[in-house]
């Protein structure tokens, strides 16, 4: 179905396919125009290569660092301190006090084959001393925290507030759409303040019926499961959007005949494949009542695709494995944060904002640019430390997961068709003197992000030599002579921080299955070697024809990620 949309916004929303192209091609054009000009480009967007890859490192390890530290702590249990944060904070000092008046005892030490008796003395009474050190450290953190807890209580009781789950889905797996509902089952969090929206399709009969199957079978467990069909109405495009749409209009009537308070009610949209972690909901809570401006803000999960990362072909799992580095990685970066796929917000910004837009394909950055423009001082995401794992796109053999990775990607490429929007209402905002330097700010990142995100780096790599073969005279010139060295010499630096991206990553997999041996350590690490190629025919490739659809009029619609029993 093709949008009707006014000639400003065909125009406005064939500037970012333009300056994409523009810049794909300017090492060919350019080179043999203006082979100087062009010639500082490529070096500009060299050093910038630079520093995103600098950057990332070094967000995707602060990022693998919170989220271990997220790991140990019991959000539940912060929550039920809040009843009585005094008494909470009488039982850190018993037992600070009892951690303080410890003493080591040679007896715990383990003899060891290996090392003298005298040596195992002194590395236990070493570790000895680290763990008292660190666990009386906690305490006196957590002590503080309650302290300003007792000062700065929060503005709203945990108790009252209450949680919808919307999971829009359509011809998914039964095993796919339970297993997301074991998960919420399973929480660490009193499910009957959780509702669950099973929200069908109504041209997907058999989804209807799973809907129906799945809340005979769990509503016990939450507050409500509601099951909703959208039909599709004049102006609707097919996914995810035009079914939140439906789904959250529904959801505002039985709100209102509840008689619930919006702003007591966090919305959370989950794809039929998310897998909630535990603490999700109480760390999300827990967030939630201490903020002032909670009910403006969005909440965004650390979202890792890799629920069948041992499944997948070696080229998939590299392809996968840097989708989910930079959606972790980026949750570090709060300036610019939106949200991704799985996320949360409050009921009534939901409604304010006039609900999900049922004629739009990226829902996610969409549904918070809409609240961005409509109260731009407030409206911010709030990262969450939590791993909320996801499918890869996967198929019945190479073939078809190549296909699949493909078309995801493309879909994803696809949200530079809301830059045009976005535009307008950056303009719009201004002309108003509604707009702020944050709102511009963030709104300008996501549309320069799809700008450069898809060919930035193929014109590293191939900027600094195609120049040189387009004109030949230019590379007699001092400039032309000292452009591939200098934008070698770039990428070769990138090469290191690459590498460690590559660590980290390994770090947060899930444990692979059967036994690591040294050979199976090997190959994962070669399988990176491919990951040029796959940059290049899954992303780069899948990104241009995105942009070239739009920059001809040829509209996309929602792509379902295929999923497997």
């Amino acid at each position: 179905m093709k949008p009707q949309k006014s000639k400003i916004d065909l125009i406005l929303e064939r500037v970012p396919p333009i300056i994409s192209w523009t810049l794909i091609t300017m090492p060919f054009w350019g080179g043999f125009l203006f082979p100087e000009f062009t010639a500082n480009i490529v070096i500009f967007f060299n050093v910038y290569f630079l520093y995103k890859s600098i950057s990332l490192t070094l967000f995707i390890f602060l990022s693998y660092l919170q989220l271990r530290s997220n790991d140990s702590i019991n959000w539940l249990r912060r929550l039920e301190e809040l009843d009585d944060p005094q008494k909470a904070f009488d039982l850190l000092e018993v037992r600070y006090n009892d951690v303080k008046s410890s003493k080591y005892s040679e007896q715990l030490i383990k003899k060891s084959r290996y090392y003298p008796d005298s040596f195992e003395k002194i590395w236990h009474r070493i570790l000895f001393l680290f763990a008292k050190r660190k666990s009386l450290g906690f305490i006196k953190s957590e002590q503080n925290r309650l302290s300003e807890v007792m000062n700065n209580p929060p503005s709203i009781d945990w108790k009252e507030l209450r949680h919808i789950v919307i999971i829009p889905h359509w011809k998914e797996p039964l095993t796919v759409l339970e297993d997301t509902i074991k998960r919420l089952k399973n929480l660490n969090y009193p499910t009957h303040k959780i509702s669950v929206v099973l929200a069908a399709e109504a041209r997907d009969p058999e989804g209807i019926e799973k809907s129906h199957l799945l809340k005979q079978k769990y509503s016990e467990y939450f507050e409500h499961i509601w099951i909703t069909e959208h039909e599709m109405q004049e102006g609707d495009l097919i996914g995810k959007s035009s079914n939140m749409a439906f789904a959250s209009k529904e959801l505002n009537r039985l709100i209102n005949e509840l008689n619930w308070d919006p702003k007591l009610v966090t919305i959370t949209s989950c794809d039929a494949d998310s897998q909630l972690p535990s603490d999700y909901f109480a760390n999300l809570t827990y967030y939630y009542i201490f903020d002032q401006d909670s009910i403006y803000k969005f909440y965004t999960g650390a979202v890792q695709l890799y629920a069948n990362i041992w499944r997948l072909p070696f080229f998939a799992r590299v392809k996968n494995s840097m989708s989910t580095i930079y959606n972790v990685g980026r949750l570090i970066r709060t300036d610019k944060l939106v949200p991704f796929s799985t996320y949360t917000t409050s009921f009534w910004l939901i409604k304010e904002i006039g609900f999900w837009s049922p004629d739009i394909v990226p829902e996610d950055f969409h549904t918070f640019c809409k609240a961005l423009f409509k109260f731009p001082a407030k409206v911010a995401t709030v990262p969450l430390f939590q791993k909320i794992m996801s499918d890869a796109a996967e198929g019945e053999g190479s073939i078809d997961t190549i296909k699949n990775n493909y078309f995801q990607e493309r879909r994803w490429s696809w949200g530079i068709s809301d830059d045009g929007w976005i535009i307008k209402n950056m303009i719009k905002s201004v002309l108003t003197g509604k707009a702020t330097l944050r709102s511009l700010y963030i709104s300008g990142h996501i549309v320069f992000d799809h700008i450069s995100g898809v060919g930035l780096a193929l014109l590293v790599s191939l900027g600094g030599n195609i120049p040189l073969l387009i004109n030949p005279r230019f590379a007699n010139t001092v400039v032309g002579f000292n452009l591939p060295i200098v934008s070698s010499f770039i990428i070769q630096i990138t090469l290191l921080f690459f590498v460690l991206m590559i660590i980290v990553d390994s770090l947060m997999k899930p444990t692979i299955p059967g036994k690591m041996t040294f050979k199976r350590r090997i190959l994962l690490l070669l399988e990176w070697i491919v990951q040029p190629i796959t940059s290049i025919f899954m992303v780069t490739i899948p990104g241009f024809e995105a942009h070239t659809r739009l920059l001809f009029g040829k509209y996309l619609e929602y792509y379902l990620t295929k999923k497997k029993d």
